[in-house]
């Protein structure tokens, strides 16, 4: 049919991008940590004592804010171990997640029966038809409401319900990667990058450490995100392939 197989288009174009966004990141932070270490290492070994002037930005304008060199070699030094892959992992994460609502969006909006997964007995607020004339917006506006509102919940019943509305089947294992990586995330942002309780109780025997221990962040756990994104990415387009012919 015409309609399965512009879904199967449209989500492979969808995923296409993220896989190519994720090479991006891995070839781009490879090529970035080089420098933040020499930069990193010059400064921090600078003796020179003097307070340089830097300009940052203030409400209505800029104002300086003066730092000696070697506190300069030490943001360096924090972004090439930790920091350049603390933000890679927030934001493609966020862009993976957004992949999978576009992947939502596509499938409802082709077959709008598939929303009874996401819509609980109120259905579709009305609100929603006064904002927007297009059916398509619509649907799309609607799956993204659901899906924001699913990612305050656990991450598993995320994935289950995208699954259901796809009408595919998750490998177990690679969503229990996913499920990590989120929590990671989270910890993050939440959390400066400490475990607490909630992120143990989130992906429990995947857990990467104990309550109150620093979260591993460095280049192998990048490459295994990077690596676990793909994956995710590719078996979604690859069962709706299979399924939306």
């Amino acid at each position: 049919m015409a309609r399965d197989s512009a879904v199967s288009k449209a989500i492979y174009t969808r995923h296409i991008r993220l896989y190519r966004l994720l090479n991006d990141a891995w070839i781009f932070t490879e090529l970035l940590r080089p420098d933040l270490k020499e930069r990193a290492q010059k400064l921090r070994t600078s003796k020179s004592k003097v307070k340089r002037p830097y300009l940052v930005p203030k409400r209505d304008g800029t104002v300086i804010s003066q730092r000696r060199d070697e506190d300069i070699g030490l943001i360096f030094n924090a972004q090439h171990e930790r920091g350049v892959f603390e933000t890679n992992i927030v934001s493609l994460v966020s862009r993976t997640e957004a992949f999978i609502q576009d992947c939502l969006a596509i499938v409802a909006t082709a077959y709008p029966k598939k929303l009874s997964v996401l819509a609980d007995k109120g259905g579709i607020p009305l609100d929603l038809f006064l904002e927007h004339e297009e059916r398509e917006d619509v649907i799309r506006r609607f799956v993204a409401m659901k899906c924001e509102g699913l990612m305050f919940g656990k991450p598993s019943e995320y994935l289950e319900k995208a699954a259901k509305v796809l009408t595919i089947e998750l490998d177990a294992d690679l969503v229990k990667a996913f499920i990590e990586i989120k929590a990671s995330r989270d910890i993050i942002i939440h959390n400066s990058g400490r475990i607490n309780k909630l992120y143990i109780e989130k992906v429990g025997d995947q857990r990467r450490g104990e309550d109150g221990e620093e979260l591993v962040i460095d280049r192998d756990y990048f490459r295994h995100i990077i690596v676990t994104l793909k994956k995710l990415s590719g078996e979604i387009q690859s069962k709706t392939e299979q399924k939306y012919k």
